[in-house]
């Protein structure tokens, strides 16, 4: 294939980032839109640019011309469609998190197993140029061995001055729907981005423990926030941990939405500090590191958010014209889902819980 043709499947909010990858992509172009709602299908066909749109996710994948697909739907979606993709010889790339159960990303597993098609769980965080050169940096010793990771959410709200607005509409009722979303707003959907991280950082992690509130935001929807999960790492003795907080006070300057992250990473001989992602709370480098005294400030990174999107969605067309398999597999998002999974267990049940014990 010279130049992978693909389909959206869901175009609501999240899909205005995912189409930034195909804006003058040399491999890729969007081909095709599909919404249940037929007034925004038309919409975005337009916006777009792209040649075809459906109200029925069945009719695209029935359309030979698609070669591939993103699935942005509702989370109890994603399995039924990633099988039904899978089975029409698509190519898949599904938005986190992964499905709703163990037993669904089974199912997926299957399904690309008999597929001669690859399925991807996309995860933008990892394709953050600072989280990249992170990782680059951690990989390459400039800290030594790691030791642990801290990581830190803060949720606020976006106020009517943010410059450059991308995402305008609110958060879309469904995520608080525990049938449709699969329930955790912040630890399954948000924590998905965390706990994908914090396994991409420092590797496989054994067991969790946490404290998990349940409590109106501001718009009466019921959020798991605060909350404060601990891990413990299967290789070595290595920690780490996840602090999330909300307040409707704190207004948050960014373009996308009203919530930034930042991570510090201890290593046996310095440390790297991530100062932002999603918004720009903290108004310093992006990127931090500090060994033997010296600290060096990484401020030439891309910083913008929306290119996460963009340089993730680009891998994937890449791994299709190169035959590989892009991150996150289905194993691997199997494997966050569980670490996701594990956290809300024990915050019902006051105890640490293996991530094994997440099974179908």
């Amino acid at each position: 294939m010279e130049r992978i043709r693909v389909g959206l499947i869901g175009v609501g909010r999240i899909a205005t980032l995912h189409a930034l990858a195909y804006k003058d992509s040399p491999d890729a172009e969007l081909y095709a839109v599909c919404d249940a709602n037929e007034q925004v299908a038309r919409r975005r066909a337009e916006e777009w640019k792209a040649t075809r749109w459906f109200t029925d996710y069945q009719q695209l994948l029935a359309d030979p011309a698609v070669d591939a697909v993103e699935i942005l739907t509702p989370h109890n979606l994603h399995a039924q469609i990633t099988i039904a993709a899978l089975e029409a010889g698509k190519y898949v790339s599904v938005q986190k998190p992964m499905a709703i159960s163990v037993a669904e990303c089974d199912a997926m597993i299957a399904a690309a197993k008999k597929s001669v098609k690859t399925m991807r769980v996309f995860e933008n965080f990892r394709y953050y140029p600072a989280c990249a050169k992170a990782k680059e940096l951690l990989d390459s010793g400039a800290i030594g061995d790691a030791l642990s990771i801290r990581m830190k959410v803060t949720m606020g709200r976006q106020g009517e001055w943010a410059p450059g607005r991308v995402i305008e509409a609110p958060i879309p009722t469904w995520r608080f729907d525990d049938r449709v979303s699969g329930g955790g707003r912040v630890a399954l959907d948000y924590g998905f981005h965390i706990m994908a991280l914090a396994i991409f950082f420092l590797g496989d992690v054994d067991k969790v423990f946490g404290w998990i509130t349940y409590r109106p935001d501001q718009r009466g929807h019921i959020l798991d926030s605060p909350a404060m999960i601990i891990w413990k790492y299967r290789d070595g003795e290595r920690y780490g941990c996840w602090q999330v907080v909300n307040s409707d006070e704190i207004q948050v300057p960014t373009k996308y939405f009203a919530e930034d992250e930042w991570v510090e990473i201890t290593g046996s001989k310095g440390f790297i500090w991530l100062n932002r992602c999603t918004a720009s709370l903290l108004d310093r480098p992006v990127l931090v590191m500090q060994r033997d005294g010296v600290t060096t400030e990484y401020s030439n990174l891309d910083t913008d958010f929306g290119s996460s999107f963009v340089l993730g969605n680009r891998d994937w067309i890449r791994s299709i014209l190169e035959g590989r398999q892009a991150p996150l597999s289905g194993e691997e998002g199997k494997i966050v889902t569980q670490f996701c999974r594990a956290a809300q267990l024990s915050a019902r049940e006051h105890r640490e819980v293996r991530l094994e014990e997440i099974t179908a």
